[in-house]
């Protein structure tokens, strides 16, 4: 069965901010179902936030791929909320240190539950990327 994401770009690289973000150094390139999504470097990020409570539950340090895709999707608004949700899932249960199926669907719930906030957030406060660059991606191997 073929992993439901590939990171086409290689590994993830940032660089920790004063106010406890990150930066990238380099775009990330992700493939999901056939589509690319390039984040350029120099995007802003949190990983994957979630509350104190869950943490313990979900191993953060696997979808940190997926909270950079998942942060740029939202900060550009070029899909609706709901398929960056599944993005972000889709991309969690992929890689070689994937979140497991429970951590990866019940990281995708919270963003349900709790993802309307940021959301709301960067609607009101503007877009500060142009709209978000998905495209074809060559195929693996290239």
């Amino acid at each position: 069965m073929s992993e439901p994401a590939r990171l086409v770009s290689g590994p993830l690289q940032t660089e920790r901010l004063s106010n406890g973000r990150r930066m990238l150094l380099r775009e990330l390139v992700v493939e999901v179902e056939g589509t690319c999504i390039t984040v350029p470097a120099a995007t802003n990020t949190d990983y994957t936030s979630a509350p104190a409570l869950v943490r313990p539950f979900i191993h953060w340090s696997r979808v940190d791929v997926a909270g950079v895709v998942h942060d740029y999707l939202y900060q550009t608004g070029g899909i609706a909320r709901s398929e960056a949700d599944r993005i972000w899932r889709l991309v969690a249960m992929s890689g070689e240190h994937r979140a497991n199926t429970a951590q990866a669907w019940g990281g995708w719930l919270l963003l349900r539950l709790g993802g309307w906030l940021p959301w709301r957030r960067y609607r009101r406060d503007g877009n500060p990327w142009a709209a978000a660059t998905l495209d074809g991606c060559p195929p693996e191997g290239e």
